[in-house]
């Protein structure tokens, strides 16, 4: 059982109102390694079609990652189960 609840992309931004901290994913293709990154800066820029900006460090590894590879994933924690 899944405890994920799907959310249509044209409402996505409704969990990005109210600023909490999310998760950018990347992948190092070379090493196979994954990177997770905990991320406060995190905003909606457009609704169609759908856009976030995020800031990222110069100095970090994710930077390096999005950098050579072009793309990343914001990931959104759930509450917790406890």
């Amino acid at each position: 059982m899944s405890r994920f609840i799907p959310v249509e992309l044209h409402h996505a931004s409704r969990l990005l109102n109210h600023g909490p901290t999310v998760m950018i994913t990347s992948f190092d293709e070379q090493s196979q390694r994954r990177n997770i990154m905990a991320a406060a800066w995190s905003m909606p820029v457009e609704f169609e079609p759908p856009r976030v900006a995020i800031v990222v460090d110069k100095s970090t590894w994710t930077r390096e990652l999005i950098e050579h590879n072009g793309k990343f994933w914001h990931r959104y924690p759930g509450r917790c189960s406890n």
